[in-house]
């Protein structure tokens, strides 16, 4: 729809061109009605240059026709502009029918029923153990009980600091404001579109928010899979790297990308005339040095984390494309009728 806005408006300054020139030309169409009269002085002056005028004329009758058949190029954008914007909305529609249903169900879930049951539960627990301090300590004074109930009492302001929302949503805060520093170090070294704009994660909605100035957008608002990719790549390594900042982190250090130069569509060269011949890969400039940012970073990101982290990649790309950078290592290289195909993921032989 941007791309028709444009459009649209590059066809009203084209109208609006031919308009002033039509304008500017339109004295010729008033001296031509002239050249019959012979007393008129113009007509004596100009006696000469009738070729000229006939040019100019020629000209003007011209502007008139591509002016004639502009309002049609214009109507035709117009309904092109509805039928986009009609798909637009219903697309958004279905997303928001999408996203009450995941609410819905979230509602439903019985793993999320069982968690605020377990929270409930927890709560009463500790109202109950209050109750029942208050009861020893009311009954009994002997030095022993009194020992044990500061100790219970200890333990119960712990679970309680532990359980309440507040200091839940407090842990998540500082969690998120950790990832989105991490990821903030790492766009400016990929190729997105606002590299210095701050990612946050959403959890609810399983997505990223950038912020751009006053105005907040989600991912699937800001569009381009080159943006996504590098969005996708940086949040999942400040993610990576905050769990490993966490020695009591159960997430495993393991990442796999599959194709992750797949977003920057490469032309593959038809030259293979012998079957021993590769497929070669026709790539821009510009894509390999998109592309080969990506494999730098998760090199530099492996070799930070020595040794704790795993970064597996599955992609077309050759070595020209990642050869020669620090961390990244070829595993294999699995093409049709090669040795190396029975230690892919699938091996050939278990496909018959």
């Amino acid at each position: 729809m941007n791309e028709l806005r444009r459009l649209r408006e590059s066809t009203d300054a084209y109208g609006g061109a031919i308009r002033i020139q039509r304008d500017r030309l339109s004295i010729a169409g008033w001296l031509r009605s002239l050249e019959q009269d012979v007393r008129d002085p113009l007509v004596t002056l100009g006696s000469g240059d009738r070729d000229q005028l006939a040019v100019l004329c020629d000209a003007l009758e011209g502007l008139e026709a591509q002016l004639q058949a502009h309002p049609s190029m214009s109507e035709q954008l117009d309904k092109e502009v509805f039928r986009q914007r009609g798909m637009a909305e219903g697309v958004l529609a279905e997303l928001n029918q999408t996203r009450r249903e995941i609410s819905a169900l979230e509602r439903l879930s019985e793993e999320a029923r069982e968690q605020a049951d377990h929270f409930y539960h927890v709560e009463r627990f500790v109202g109950r153990l209050e109750q029942a301090l208050k009861l020893y300590d009311s009954v009994d004074e002997t030095s022993g009980l009194h020992g044990e109930i500061s100790d219970l009492q200890v333990q119960i302001k712990d679970v309680a600091g532990k359980v309440s929302d507040y200091e839940i949503t407090r842990r998540t805060n500082n969690a998120l404001d950790r990832i989105q520093g991490f990821s903030s170090e790492l766009m400016p070294h990929l190729d997105g579109e606002y590299p210095n704009a701050p990612m946050r994660l959403v959890i609810p909605e399983l997505t990223i928010q950038v912020k751009r100035g006053i105005r907040d957008d989600y991912l699937w608002e800001i569009g381009s899979g080159a943006n996504w990719l590098a969005y996708h790549v940086a949040l999942t390594l400040a993610l990576q790297k905050f769990f490993l900042s966490d020695t009591l982190a159960p997430v495993p250090g393991l990442l796999i990308y599959d194709q992750p130069s797949q977003v920057y569509f490469p032309k593959r060269a038809a030259i293979r005339e012998q079957s021993d011949i590769p497929e070669v890969i026709e790539w821009k400039d510009e894509d390999v040095a998109a592309v080969r940012k990506v494999f730098a970073l998760l090199g530099r990101a492996t070799e930070a984390a020595q040794t704790r982290l795993q970064v597996i990649v599955l992609d077309h790309a050759d070595d020209g494309v990642w050869g020669g950078l620090p961390g990244i290592h070829l595993a294999a290289e699995w093409r049709d009728h090669s040795p190396e195909q029975e230690r892919a993921l699938v091996p050939v032989s278990w496909l018959f």
